[in-house]
């Protein structure tokens, strides 16, 4: 990763028993989210969050994979 965060690895995972109920009465399984650097020198980062919002995120990475995908052809394209 770049840019001016410390963090350059991210793993997801399930833990069994990070669950809550939703306002609507039924029971989520969260994925948690965690980012971390390679020297252990500062506070991993974590979030956990819903099968929606893990597959919303997930789909966001997807469309932007591709897109960086198709700049870097055309950069080579260019040259």
């Amino acid at each position: 990763m770049t840019g001016p965060d410390p963090y350059c690895s991210m793993e997801a995972f399930i833990e069994q028993h990070q669950i809550d109920w939703m306002d609507d009465g039924v029971l989520c399984q969260f994925v948690t989210v965690m980012m971390t650097d390679d020297m252990c020198q500062h506070e991993p980062a974590i979030c956990d969050l819903t099968a929606g919002q893990a597959r919303d995120l997930a789909f966001g990475l997807l469309v932007m994979a591709e897109h960086a995908d198709r700049l870097t052809r055309q950069r080579e394209d260019e040259r």
